[in-house]
């Protein structure tokens, strides 16, 4: 009886979902699953530096990704034994499977059924991961990692579609479906906060510039506030189940404390701590980043050298040097266990933080302008000199294109206002908007995660790479409106 009712409820199953799509779109479905599939079975899960630290449970790790590896049973010893690894690693893939195939079939069904913008938003996924795999320096994909970007990836495309499907439709299932999505990234790393600026942002113009739809956005920033009251209850649930503390994960200001390091100087900035500890503290942490050329006036001019040469010195003044200084003060001037030495850590680190705001902000504006500027390119291209001229002509031609479609759109509207009758101009006019939803929507997430990203840490592919193949496809969107309208006119 059980297997009858399992199996019933399988095929039932089977029934919705062949109800609800093509089969065409079946078949797009397998082919993006064993897309992603076909990594971890050829390669074999990807063990990373930072892999220890999440299947641990180190306290500086926010909790989504150790329960998620938790639950695929991978233990500390997996680097050598392999355990739980390819269960997590496959699933990882089917997950990005489904998220690619459902932008897909997302923007095919709000773009007037485009089979050829289906194929486009799938393929451009796709080439994302075979970059990683065969043009970029680490030789795997993200989604065969053991790594938060190996979940990441895919439920931040989930979050920005499910972001356009609320704006177009206004449906409370997409509502509850991007604040859902928001909370799983922000548990899964803090620079995911990004998901609730990008919501801000788009909230503001649509439901406050454009429409004056107040009480709706208002509600909107009610939930968006319970979206990171729910994640900060998540990660001090999480942390009192595995240690007894009510804490949030630690760790958090080390990463800016590296930049504002990075643009110091000694001779001006050691007056600025009153504090003779933390003095000592900053004086052997400069003295060991300038023996080891770490350092701003180390860097060859310009914004790639800077940018290529802050990122080298991140991790080796963060990780190198912060965490064993500080690491050997407590340890002699303190009897602590993990939490209470790592709450120290956090408290040097942030006073540190304090401090060096004051500093001269002139090398560290220009560390920051250049930093952002790396993060536009990294989110569409690779930094080098030649994709920096390609990333200015994508991105102009991008806004061209938009600007382009907002004239169209205004000359539709005079013109559906005087003919009657005009079924026809009112869906090409939705389908402009449909685009340049995407695409502002997109290009939103390309800036904020930039901008923040730049300001606190470096800009590396792995930190930006979120947006590229969202970029591409919102301009296929564009250029497929504006090529229909030109058909459009022929005809006429």
């Amino acid at each position: 009886m059980i297997h009858t009712r399992q199996k019933n409820t399988v095929f039932s199953f089977y029934k919705f979902i062949c109800n609800k799509c093509h089969m065409y779109d079946m078949i797009l479905l397998i082919i993006c699953l064993l897309f992603y599939l076909l990594f971890p079975i050829c390669d074999g899960p990807v063990w990373c530096k930072d892999s220890m630290s999440y299947v641990s449970m180190d306290i500086s790790r926010e909790p989504l990704y150790p329960i998620f590896l938790a639950l695929m049973n991978v233990r500390e010893d997996a680097e050598i034994t392999g355990e739980g690894l390819m269960t997590a690693v496959v699933v990882q893939s089917l997950i990005a499977g489904l998220s690619t195939w459902y932008a897909g079939y997302m923007i095919k069904k709000t773009k007037n059924g485009s089979a050829i913008l289906q194929i486009a938003a799938i393929g451009f996924q796709f080439a994302v991961s075979l970059l990683c795999r065969f043009a970029a320096i680490r030789g795997s994909v993200y989604t065969d990692c053991i790594m938060t970007e190996g979940l990441g990836l895919s439920l931040f495309v989930l979050f920005i579609v499910e972001l356009y499907l609320y704006v177009i439709t206004g449906q409370k299932r997409h509502a509850a479906g991007v604040m859902f999505l928001s909370f799983l990234l922000i548990s899964l790393r803090k620079q995911m906060l990004i998901t609730i600026l990008i919501m801000g942002v788009v909230f503001v113009w649509y439901y406050v510039i454009r429409s004056q739809k107040y009480r709706k956005f208002c509600m909107l920033i009610l939930l968006m506030f319970s979206v990171m009251i729910a994640g900060k209850l998540f990660d001090r649930t999480y942390n009192y189940a595995v240690r007894g503390e009510w804490i949030e994960h630690c760790h958090n200001s080390m990463g800016f404390l590296c930049v504002l390091l990075y643009s110091s100087d000694v001779e001006k900035d050691s007056s600025l701590f009153k504090d003779e500890t933390l003095r000592m503290l900053y004086l052997e942490i400069m003295e060991q980043a300038d023996e080891q050329q770490l350092l701003y006036p180390y860097a060859e001019p310009g914004w790639l050298p800077v940018s290529s040469h802050f990122a080298d010195s991140y991790d080796a003044i963060g990780y190198g040097i912060i965490n064993p200084v500080i690491a050997d003060y407590t340890r002699e001037n303190f009897y602590y266990a993990e939490v209470e030495a790592a709450l120290k850590y956090d408290e040097i680190c942030e006073r540190m933080v304090r401090t060096l705001l004051g500093q001269d902000k002139m090398p560290l504006t220009l560390i920051w302008a250049y930093n952002i500027w790396k993060g536009f390119v990294n989110s569409i291209a690779r930094a080098t000199s030649l994709l920096n001229l390609y990333a200015i002509a994508a991105y102009l031609l991008t806004g061209t294109m938009a600007l382009y479609l907002i004239i169209q759109k205004k000359k539709l509207l005079k013109a559906e206002q005087q003919i009657q009758g005009a079924a026809e101009y009112r869906n090409r006019i939705e389908q402009i908007e449909h685009s340049l939803l995407f695409a502002f929507i997109v290009m939103t997430g390309i800036a904020v995660n930039s901008v923040a990203v730049g300001l606190t840490i470096f800009t590396q592919p792995r930190y930006m790479l979120y947006n590229m193949g969202l970029f591409y496809t919102a301009g296929c969107m564009l250029l497929y409106d504006i090529i229909s309208l030109r058909m459009a006119s022929k005809v006429r």
